[in-house]
């Protein structure tokens, strides 16, 4: 295993799974990717009086503080540890990244969402458990 994929989204259940996965990282000599995805916005931006280009700083900057944080919560400096920001439907754009031939599993937290919700909110977790090419271990 060269590379484990870690998808973080602030939560706390997707910092338990970094810490988790750099266990992992450190028992395999891995190196972590910490990802984050910035969905496809819902309402044009002009909505909220802001330009594209407003919005998508403002989208990086979030995605760019969620992943510094999560590196600090690793707290383990002999692993290597890259980030990157990706665009689109979560578990879609989790799944591609992960198809690569050196990204040996995925790993995501849980949000713990009861069946109900899950049914109607849907579960990125969920999803890409049933289109990743690779193995993905959900973390609760």
């Amino acid at each position: 295993m060269k590379r484990i994929l870690v998808a973080v989204d602030g939560s706390e259940s997707s910092l338990k799974a970094a810490r988790m996965a750099a266990d992992i990282a450190l028992r395999f000599g891995a190196k972590l990717s910490l990802v984050h995805v910035v969905p496809k916005l819902l309402l044009p931006p002009d909505v909220y009086g802001l330009t594209i280009a407003e919005v998508e700083k403002e989208h990086r900057a979030y995605a760019d503080r969620l992943l510094e944080r999560a590196v600090e919560a690793i707290e383990e400096p002999s692993i290597e540890v890259g980030t990157s920001v990706l665009y689109g439907a979560p578990a879609e754009a989790i799944a591609e990244e992960g198809a690569a031939s050196d990204v040996g599993m995925i790993v995501v937290g849980s949000r713990g969402h009861g069946a109900v919700a899950r049914m109607f909110l849907g579960s990125v977790s969920d999803r890409l458990i049933h289109i990743s090419p690779k193995p993905v271990l959900v973390v609760h």
